[in-house]
C-alpha cells in the first residue's frame, strides 16, 4: 500500500491522506538566470500540510484500479494504512516515502514532511543573449524585465526634456540680465516726458515770394 500511494503522489498533483496530511505538487518551470548566463531545467516541488480529513477520491480509484478490488475495500486499505502510518509517527517511528521524502513527528508533536532533495534530471545550460543591432530584446533594469525599445525611448524622452529645459533656463537668464541692465539705466536717467521724442528744435523758413505787386 505504501508503494502505491507514493507513486500516487509522484503522478497526481494533489493527495489527501486523512488523519496525516496533503500532499501538493508544484511543477517548476525552466528559468533564465541573465546574470549567470543560464537557463535552470524544469523540476518539480512536493509540499506537505498536516491536519487532513478526508481521502482524495483519485486516490481510491486508483489503488482499486491497480488492486483490482472495488472503491469499498480500497477505501479500508487507504483508512488502515493512514491510521498504521499515524500511530508509527506517535511512537517516534520515521516513515520513508520513496524518491518523495519522510515522515516524522515534530518537536510540536505534529506531522512533519522533509523532502528529499530535488533530483534533476536536465542539467543547466548555458545561455548567453545575442544582441542584434537596432534589434528589440530584452533588458534588466533593476529587478524588473523590460525591452530595449521602451527604454531607448524613455531616454530619448529624458534628453529631449533636458535640451527643453536649458533653453528655458538661458531664455530666464537672459529675461532677468535684460531687467537688471534697465534698472540700472532707468535708475541713473529718471523718467520724464521731455525724455520721449526728439530734443532738436525746428525753425521753419520764409517761402520766398513767387508773385510780384508790380
Amino acid at each position: 500500500m505504501q508503494e502505491l500511494i507514493t507513486s500516487f503522489i509522484i503522478q497526481s498533483k494533489e493527495c489527501r491522506l486523512a488523519g496525516l496530511g496533503k500532499f501538493t505538487r508544484s511543477c517548476i518551470h525552466a528559468e533564465q538566470d541573465i546574470v549567470n548566463k543560464k537557463i535552470s531545467p524544469p523540476s518539480t516541488e512536493i509540499l506537505f500540510t498536516g491536519r487532513e480529513e478526508k481521502i482524495s477520491d483519485e486516490l481510491i480509484k486508483y489503488i482499486a484500479d491497480k488492486k483490482k478490488i472495488d472503491a469499498s475495500e480500497a477505501l479500508a486499505s487507504i483508512k488502515k494504512w493512514c491510521a498504521e502510518t499515524k500511530a508509527k509517527l506517535k511512537n517516534g517511528e520515521e516513515v520513508l516515502l520513496p524518491l518523495i521524502g519522510i515522515l516524522k513527528k515534530g518537536a510540536l508533536g505534529n506531522i512533519g514532511f522533509h523532502a528529499e532533495n530535488k533530483t534533476l534530471f536536465f542539467a543547466p545550460v548555458p545561455a548567453e543573449r545575442v544582441i542584434h543591432k537596432n534589434s528589440e530584446h530584452a533588458v534588466l533594469v533593476g529587478d524588473k524585465e523590460t525591452t530595449s525599445s521602451v527604454m531607448n525611448q524613455f531616454y530619448h524622452v529624458e534628453e529631449t526634456n533636458k535640451k527643453s529645459n536649458a533653453w528655458k533656463i538661458f531664455a530666464i537668464i537672459l529675461l532677468l540680465v535684460a531687467l537688471v541692465l534697465l534698472f540700472f539705466y532707468f535708475y541713473g536717467y529718471p523718467i520724464s516726458l521731455s525724455s520721449f521724442g526728439s530734443h532738436i528744435k525746428v525753425v521753419p523758413q520764409t517761402p520766398a515770394a513767387t508773385y510780384s505787386t508790380h
